[in-house]
């Protein structure tokens, strides 16, 4: 793709269009006459986002244009692969399975974001778990896993080093994508200015940080689970889950668990009526995971965060299906190993 930005001359009856412009006029022509684009134009498009190559004006044209026509499985994956080539600082060493571990990025309002939760637990059965975030972000600017490991008294914006420092010691890593992507966060700045989710919303989330190469991602709308999982099975992943979790997160609804691999629903104990409610104050959040993790939490939250260590369980390959997974968790809590994961981590 040529990566110009210079304008093209105007043809009579008709403009010529190159560069960016381009792109823009392939994705936001409308309904009869936009095209979807190919993994390896999303990917250069993508690239030139990250690099600040394009205008402000040009970046939310397609951002905007991108969001009406919808992302395909072939656009996310060439998103997420130019985001994942500007991962900044080495893999993690080899070692038990890896699992990158993402909802939304713009966090949860409405209930305690317990994906850290999840990841100790996870961690404490035998995986490796990478739980990956940014800065506040729209449209929700909701909690985030980085502000609940604060809370705990871990680092808010740790750097890669320190990401891998926490994997080491507990078998949690926390990764801030401001610190782990190059341009990141200056597109965040623009992508929080137009207000609305975008295809980056969605492609951020199958970054594999760390080396990872299984994932477990959070959405909130069905129909993003096809793309998604299409998305990741283009990039490679030797496993890949996605969980239409509590607002957008990667934490299963304990009333109606919904998690999905390639081809199948898998199976996940329900309770019915049983919702995870309370502040969004990533205190709260903490204090939950705190108590999740030495076993004194009995209530819906558990069962919640017990449900998504199983699926991350499952996804590490280290059982044959989430529900032997949950008796993994449960072991993990009931013998200590998830409080002192718990313990390593915020050191």
């Amino acid at each position: 793709m040529n990566a110009s930005l210079t304008a093209a001359p105007a043809t009579r009856g008709r403009s010529s269009y190159e560069g960016f412009r381009a792109v823009i006029k392939a994705v936001g022509t409308g309904k009869r006459g936009s095209r979807s684009l190919t993994r390896e134009e999303a990917h250069a498009a993508t690239a030139q986002l990250l690099a600040g190559e394009v205008s402000p004006a040009q970046a939310g044209a397609f951002l905007i244009a991108m969001r009406i026509k919808g992302e395909t499985p072939d656009e996310l994956a060439g998103m997420a692969q130019a985001l994942g080539d500007g991962r900044t600082g080495p893999d993690a060493p080899a070692g038990a399975p890896l699992v990158a571990c993402a909802g939304a990025y713009d966090g949860m309002v409405d209930a305690p974001h317990l994906s850290l939760a999840a990841a100790v637990l996870a961690a404490a059965a035998g995986a490796r778990i990478v739980v990956h975030c940014g800065d506040p972000l729209g449209p929700k600017h909701g909690t985030r896993p980085a502000q609940v490991l604060a809370a705990l008294g871990g680092p808010e914006r740790p750097c890669v080093e320190e990401s891998l420092a926490m994997l080491e010691r507990s078998g949690v890593a926390l990764v801030h994508a401001g610190e782990a992507m190059s341009g990141w966060e200056a597109l965040t700045a623009l992508r929080d200015e137009i207000g609305l989710r975008s295809p980056l919303h969605t492609a951020e989330k199958l970054v594999g940080h760390l080396g990872a190469t299984r994932f477990v991602v959070g959405h909130t709308h069905s129909s993003y689970r096809e793309r998604i999982l299409g998305a990741l099975e283009l990039l490679g992943a030797r496993a890949a889950v996605t969980v239409r979790g509590m607002e957008g997160s990667d934490v299963v609804r304990p009333a109606r668990p919904v998690a999905t691999e390639p081809g199948r629903v898998l199976e996940l104990p329900q309770t019915p009526g049983s919702l995870v409610r309370g502040d969004g104050d990533p205190a709260v959040a903490a204090r939950l995971t705190h108590a999740i993790a030495t076993g004194a939490e009995h209530g819906a939250a558990e069962t919640a965060a017990v449900l998504s260590a199983a699926v991350r369980v499952y996804a590490a390959g280290l059982c044959p299906s989430p529900r032997d997974g949950v008796t993994l968790v449960i072991d993990a809590v009931a013998d200590g190993r998830a409080e002192a994961a718990l313990e390593a981590l915020v050191v």
